[in-house]
């Protein structure tokens, strides 16, 4: 009977759980759990914060998911790898592995900014212990500085909503969402937030002055909570003590295994295969996660799969708006308004790069399995893939391999 431990408990833990139990129903699982909770899903904090869910919304499989499927929890934090006797240690004990998965995902990047020591309420936003501090803070009132127009940044101000309508959301970066939009979407997205949310975009930081951030033009922000979303990075420690090749995160193979034998990562902390460019790349987000662990689940059990089809993708709705993309914004640029919707899609030959849809995100599904397995476009009229709804715009065959030719078409 095989024993395989995973470190770290996140999506990626799950997506290994399913894939090992896919292969091998009488798989010995242990996962060693670095935020010592069980399995939840973190980019559910927002809502929880929002007051949308509910603190239990989080364990969006249960709080007994372990449990139901066997595996055995240890609520710690590892500490070391020994690849040779092919152990992991965690807080004084020994847990011994047969196959080992390394997703202790990434953590907020926090810059050595001058006087951030001295400002009295700092947080970060990623973790649920993130949200519940930054929620007891809030509950006090008063004015909120976002540093940070990512996802987490404008998620983060989604929930802050709830406590203060005095929020002030500062980047470097000439747009919101910078890696999710275009200079075009990214100016309606912050049009359209312009009277909820205080934008101070293109925007240096230069220190802090107890409460109060001074930027590089001069200008100074006094505030009473500050949050700190200025991205993550990737935990790759663990790994690196130990020889495994690391660049900007793991390099793994399309198994998702490390240069180490019987060691596979997955999640925030690999570069993984992106199908649009063919390059490896840190993708960080929640399906490629998901589904770079359940690769690695059946590998380590003993099958062959392979991890070549990962696409950048989000999709999120922020205040109302829903905001869709994915794949990458390379190539020909075809542009439609279509009432109140703006959707823009980037093609190159007869293949689909990316696509970014504001508003309705009918058929955002089958452009990403056209970007994910390059189908082909040929014939097709580009504007009708943002202007049509139906079905019958995409090449027959096409549609057929999409949809698993389980539909008259």
């Amino acid at each position: 009977m095989k024993k395989y431990v995973l470190i770290g408990g996140s999506i990626a833990t799950e997506g290994a759980i399913e894939g090992i139990l896919s292969a091998d129903a009488q798989a010995r699982i242990t996962v060693i759990c670095g935020e010592k909770r069980p399995l939840y899903s973190r980019p559910l904090i927002s809502y929880v914060l929002e007051k949308k869910t509910p603190d239990e919304g989080l364990y969006f499989r249960g709080k007994d998911y372990y449990e139901k499927k066997g595996v055995r929890a240890v609520y710690a934090m590892a500490d070391k790898i020994d690849p040779e006797k092919k152990l992991v240690c965690a807080e004084g004990k020994e847990y011994p592995y047969d196959e080992l998965l390394v997703a202790t995902g990434s953590k907020p990047f926090v810059p050595p900014i001058k006087g951030l020591e001295g400002v009295t309420e700092k947080h970060t936003f990623y973790t649920m212990d993130d949200m519940t501090g930054l929620r007891a803070a809030l509950e006090k009132g008063g004015k909120v500085l976002i540093v940070g127009a990512g996802l987490i940044g404008m998620k983060c101000a989604e929930g802050v909503k709830e406590y203060t309508d005095d929020i002030v959301i500062a980047d470097m970066a000439p747009r919101p969402l910078p890696a999710a939009t275009t200079p075009e979407a990214g100016a309606i997205v912050q049009e359209r937030l312009s009277e909820i949310i205080d934008f101070r975009l293109n925007a240096a930081l230069d220190r802090f002055e107890g409460n109060k951030a001074v930027f590089a033009s001069g200008e100074e922000v006094a505030f009473d909570v500050l949050v700190l979303a200025l991205g993550v990075r990737p935990q790759v420690g663990l790994l690196k003590e130990i020889g495994a090749e690391v660049s900007r995160g793991v390099i793994v193979n399309e198994r998702m295994q490390t240069n180490l034998p019987h060691v596979y990562a997955a999640g925030d902390l690999v570069e993984s295969y992106e199908t649009v460019s063919g390059d490896k790349r840190l993708l960080q987000l929640f399906p490629s996660a998901y589904l770079g662990g359940k690769i690695a689940g059946r590998n380590m059990a003993g099958e062959e799969a392979a991890f070549t089809t990962d696409v950048p993708m989000n999709a999120t709705k922020l205040f109302g708006i829903r905001i869709t993309s994915a794949g990458l914004f390379l190539g020909q640029k075809t542009e439609a308004i279509v009432g109140d919707d703006y959707r823009a899609i980037y093609t190159d030959g007869d293949r689909v790069n990316g696509f970014i849809l504001i508003g309705d995100s009918t058929r955002a599904g089958i452009l990403t399995d056209f970007i994910r397995k390059k189908r082909s476009i040929a014939g097709v009229e580009v504007t009708k893939l943002l202007t049509d709804r139906d079905l019958s715009v995409y090449p027959a065959e096409e549609r057929r391999a999409a949809l698993g030719g389980k539909y008259e078409i």
